[in-house]
């Protein structure tokens, strides 16, 4: 009779989540709001999920759509297991766990926060729910006590805070300790949460001397860690400095990535994992580089991940390296790589006044104004309003500029850092708006933007005095 309903049991957990796949893992984030309630910050503030595999660099962020229902992710993985983190809308909390391949994993927000629930293993009682269990938090971060007080930390409260760092990161091990000697957490689990917290404390502590932890820059198995990560760049930062130089009075430190990425590629210090994780950072830096192909070739000595090398080729757009150095010319590209200049543009538009919009994908005010760019164009059908991005990554300009429905006008500006026509308009921060006449005269270098009721006014002016 026991072992008839152990069987009915297996059945209908078969039936339930269908048969295992030993090389995926399966997440099911019921529905709920929890994911699209607004927070006290920004948008992009909201609680965020990612994860990275086993021996890997690579961040993946997680968008389930389980507003209306039940939403199911199913990941493949090249290794046997990932760290998954899911950040709560507290921002200083987050769930941090180890999943393996074949996991089926159910995600629910009842308790108002993100419970999980492996269905295919049993596993310890921490392994997946310790920071809600356990009610861990990190001590609010500065940019958080900024966010909730509109003002920086008194220097009384920086010590208070730099106090109750340090114990977090103290007691996070002594408190978990005794719960992996009772079993209730495996060593694997332990060890990964806590070098998650070690180095969360060292990078967050102002004071920290990174000089110190040359034995940490080896440790292979950390690589999967956001906080080791972050740890290694840090490290860099501030033990590779470059040369200084003094004008006048003042010292300065140039911001050399292009000597501190040779530095790093002919340094022992780090593991293959962790060089090759840093070059790749500071070869994103270095994406307007004149000399783009040649530290990509040196990456490449170092990375076997062609799908990534290629991925990054194609966003900066590394095969039009001499276009990039053109000066006499801005170069624009479309969504298709087709290319043009604004000359180009200026000339078959010659005769209709032009409103210029200098923007790009990271800049959330450039975007809070399209709405009342796209009423302006509406209502002055006549103007010809372009969209010219100062963007470094192609790609991320491209599917920037589809979910903002930038159709028609709307271009990738190839060579931002050495067109003449740009450097004489100090085109250097944006939101900025440029306003030309029929005849392509520049009439306002400092235009005001879509919102402003002036522009409306300055442009029935224009039109009227054609």
């Amino acid at each position: 009779m026991i072992a008839k309903y152990v069987f009915l049991f297996l059945f209908l957990t078969i039936s339930i989540f269908g048969q295992k796949n030993s090389e995926t893992i399966t997440l099911i984030f019921k529905k709920s709001n929890y994911l699209f309630e607004e927070t006290n910050g920004p948008k992009l503030m909201n609680p965020s999920i990612s994860y990275t595999e086993f021996n890997s660099y690579e961040t993946v962020y997680l968008s389930p759509a389980n507003k209306k229902e039940n939403d199911t992710i199913h990941i493949e993985l090249k290794s046997n297991k990932i760290f998954l983190i899911h950040n709560w809308s507290a921002l200083n909390k987050s769930s941090r766990l180890i999943l393996e391949k074949g996991d089926i994993v159910e995600i629910d927000y009842e308790k108002e926060f993100p419970f999980f629930k492996i269905n295919n293993r049993i596993t310890k009682r921490l392994d997946v729910n310790l920071e809600s269990d356990l009610n861990l938090s990190f001590p609010i971060a500065d940019f958080l006590f900024y966010l909730n007080n509109k003002r920086s930390r008194t220097s009384k409260e920086e010590k208070e805070y730099k106090t109750v760092l340090k114990n977090y990161a103290n007691d996070f091990a002594n408190k978990l300790n005794p719960l992996v000697e009772k079993d209730e957490i495996s060593k694997e689990t332990f060890d990964n949460q806590a070098s998650y917290v070690k180095y969360y404390f060292l990078n967050t502590d102002k004071e920290t001397d990174f000089s110190k932890y040359k034995n940490d820059l080896k440790n292979e198995d950390l690589i999967w860690l956001k906080s080791y990560r972050y740890f290694l760049e840090l490290y860099v930062k501030n033990e590779f400095k470059s040369n200084k130089t003094r004008t006048g009075d003042v010292e300065l430190e140039p911001h050399d990535d292009e000597n501190t990425f040779l530095k790093i590629e002919k340094s022992d210090l780090f593991s293959a994992r962790a060089k090759e994780y840093l070059l790749y950072i500071y070869l994103n830096k270095l994406s307007t580089s004149q000399k783009l192909t040649h530290y990509i070739s040196i990456f490449k000595k170092h990375s076997t991940n062609n799908k990534m090398i290629e991925g990054f080729e194609s966003s900066f757009l590394a095969a039009h390296e001499l276009l990039k150095k053109v000066a006499e010319e801005v170069v624009l590209f479309d969504e298709n790589k087709q290319q043009t200049t604004l000359s180009e543009l200026l000339k078959a538009n010659k005769g209709k006044v032009i409103y210029i919009d200098f923007w790009a994908s990271w800049c959330a005010p450039c975007r809070a104004s399209f709405p009342d760019s796209k009423k302006l164009k509406k209502e002055f059908d006549e103007v010809i309003f372009l969209y010219l991005s100062i963007d470094t990554n192609f790609e991320s300009w491209k599917a920037t500029h589809k979910k903002e429905e930038l159709s028609a006008n709307s271009y990738f500006i190839l060579n931002t850092k050495t067109a003449d026509y740009l450097k004489k308009l100090a085109i250097d921060s944006i939101p900025r708006y440029l306003l030309l006449d029929q005849n392509g005269t520049i009439v306002n270098q400092n235009a005001s933007g879509p919102s402003s009721d002036k522009t409306a006014i300055v442009l029935k002016k224009l039109l009227k005095s054609n």
